[in-house]
């Protein structure tokens, strides 16, 4: 039996006998995900979101980086005149269908995920002059563009018969709408809330007129939460819904609900529109791409029950993506919850530690408890790009620069990031920050730090027990991850200890005094640490920065001289 088949049965085995009533009408997956494309749709795959309990497939990945080649616009699987390379339009819609009919055949809802009004090569102009000048060319004020989205609407369902809904951004996803405040000529002066809703329902009845049976869902993502609120009244009500990310600053493992989700799904229900929370579901998150195998089945249950229990919540919505026929125990957790929210959490965690057996099961609870732990103490919310973390989108590496001291908080020049996102991010925007923010940032790392520590160790006293796979590749791989994880959060805590205490010692030194011994004690024990966490193996020295001992011996050589010129607050 299929290890999903199988465990599944397990935690739901003490209920058999009672009817199960799925918490959720719309359970939404999407195979393969940004950091591991795997989007087979065979038996395996399908078989496997089946046991799950996934009623809905989202047939592509649709990432702003484009893993796989994968499609982002309508334009990428029909050719429109100038827009990309025939050969691979042609390619990418011959994937789509054939998963639409894999998914169809398997008994899939089938979606479709696409942004609208496309602007070429969004994520290479995100600067206001530049997207003024793109969106004025794709206004959606212009008949000739919505005209063309009409025309690829029925071609859509023309070529994939098998699509029953779709799922629109009318802000990133190569798409972006005018802005008010800007420089061009057909936006300007007009609000959005008076502009995107008639594009929404163009939109709406095109795919209404095509599939009667067919929703169309709208993402509101980059816009703030008053423009929500302000476009809900002219919403359409009919073959219609929004996508929420569960947070009006994203999607979060351990942050899941604020008080703009609960609001957005009071106000839709008023008018009947109904509404679907996007969550991280299994162990791969944008929050710790490229790393794939990171357990903390706690949150994954608490983030179901915070979308869940928001009265009139339609459904829930993978974010990132999953390869559903390997083994996950957050996956796992997610099938329990979305059969039954009343599921106690402490017992499924139980049953999902049993395959494991004896004392090795009290161990890989441990860890996964120390890695919930670990996630949720990290300072996620300082800024969006401590996502992807790992990866060093944040800008500060393991082999760390030394010059300032900066946190980079800008992101996009999009409406929320220049309002409502503050609500949910100490930083937004490219901006001087103060010591005490690289305090916080420093203290709850070694937080953080501290139980993603534990938790390795819970999973190598785990491998000593278990040998059998799954279980054994995936608590190996696990033990691993979080070690690279581990080593870039102490790395953030090493970059503003120090930076901090290179402010404190420039202080002295711009007062005409020596620098307190007490101050330089300090610092060499955090470079020690840093030193330390650069020789774990885990992380390479990509852009040749100068090592943290290297930068220790020339602190010692001329402590007054290194602190004028390094770590200068920005």
């Amino acid at each position: 039996m299929h290890w999903a088949a199988l465990l599944v049965l397990l935690f739901l085995g003490g209920a058999c006998c009672e009817q199960q009533v799925d918490s959720f009408e719309y359970k939404i997956a999407i195979v393969g995900n940004p950091s591991d494309p795997d989007m087979r749709y065979d038996s395996s795959q399908m078989q496997a979101l089946k046991n799950l309990g996934f009623n809905t497939l989202q047939l592509n990945i649709a990432w702003g980086a484009r893993p796989a080649d994968e499609p982002l616009n309508l334009e990428d699987i029909f050719y429109v005149e100038g827009i990309g390379d025939p050969e691979k339009v042609a390619e990418r819609l011959a994937n789509i269908k054939k998963r639409a009919q894999i998914a169809k055949k398997w008994g899939f809802r089938t979606l479709f995920h696409f942004g609208a009004p496309r602007v070429d090569s969004l994520y290479k102009i995100l600067t206001p002059e530049l997207i003024d000048i793109a969106t004025e060319k794709n206004s959606i004020q212009k008949q000739e563009i919505v005209d063309k989205y009409v025309d690829l609407l029925k071609r859509l369902k023309a070529e994939v018969p098998e699509l029953d809904d779709i799922e629109i951004y009318t802000f990133d996803q190569e798409a972006w709408v005018g802005n008010e405040f800007g420089n061009g000529p057909t936006d300007r002066d007009i609000p959005l809330a008076e502009r995107i809703p008639g594009f929404l329902k163009m939109l709406t009845d095109t795919w209404r007129e095509v599939s009667p049976d067919g929703m169309v869902w709208w993402e509101p993502w980059e816009i703030s939460a008053g423009q929500i609120y302000a476009m809900i009244p002219s919403l359409p009500t009919e073959n219609f819904g929004l996508f929420l990310h569960s947070n009006i600053a994203e999607v979060q493992l351990s942050r899941p609900v604020d008080v703009w989700f609960k609001n957005t799904v009071r106000l839709c229900a008023e008018r009947e529109i109904p509404v679907v929370g996007e969550i991280f579901m299994a162990s791969a998150t944008e929050e710790v791409a490229p790393l794939t195998c990171i357990a903390a089945p706690r949150l994954v249950a608490e983030e179901l029950d915070a979308v869940g229990r928001v009265p009139r919540i339609a459904g829930v919505k993978e974010y990132f993506g999953m390869v559903p026929d390997r083994y996950d125990p957050n996956l796992l957790m997610a099938a329990a919850k979305m059969r039954n929210l009343d599921v106690s959490i402490e017992e499924t965690l139980q049953k999902l530690a049993e395959p494991y057996g004896g004392a090795a099961s009290k161990e890989v609870l441990a860890a996964w408890e120390a890695s919930a732990i670990g996630l949720s103490v990290f300072p996620w919310d300082a800024t969006w790009r401590f996502r992807n973390l790992p990866a060093n989108v944040s800008g500060i590496e393991v082999f760390h620069k030394w010059d300032v001291a900066h946190i980079e908080g800008a992101v996009a020049p999009s409406p929320s990031w220049k309002s409502t996102r503050r609500s949910l991010f100490m930083t937004t925007e490219s901006e001087s920050l103060d010591p005490w923010f690289f305090e916080d940032i420093e203290l709850r790392c070694a937080t953080s730090s501290e139980w993603l520590l534990k938790a390795i160790r819970h999973y190598k006293n785990a491998l000593e027990q278990v040998k059998v796979e799954p279980y054994s590749v995936y608590l190996n791989e696990n033990k691993e991850q979080l070690s690279v994880l581990e080593q870039m959060v102490t790395a953030i805590r090493c970059y503003c200890r120090e930076a901090n205490l290179t402010y404190l010692m420039r202080k002295h030194v711009e007062a005409g005094n020596q620098i307190p011994q007490d101050l330089i004690r300090r610092f060499e024990a955090i470079m020690q640490i840093d030193m330390a966490n650069q020789k774990k193996g885990y992380a390479e020295n990509v852009y040749g920065n100068p090592t943290a001992e290297e930068m220790l011996e020339s602190f010692q050589a001329d402590p007054t001289g290194w602190v004028a010129t390094n770590f200068v607050y920005r």
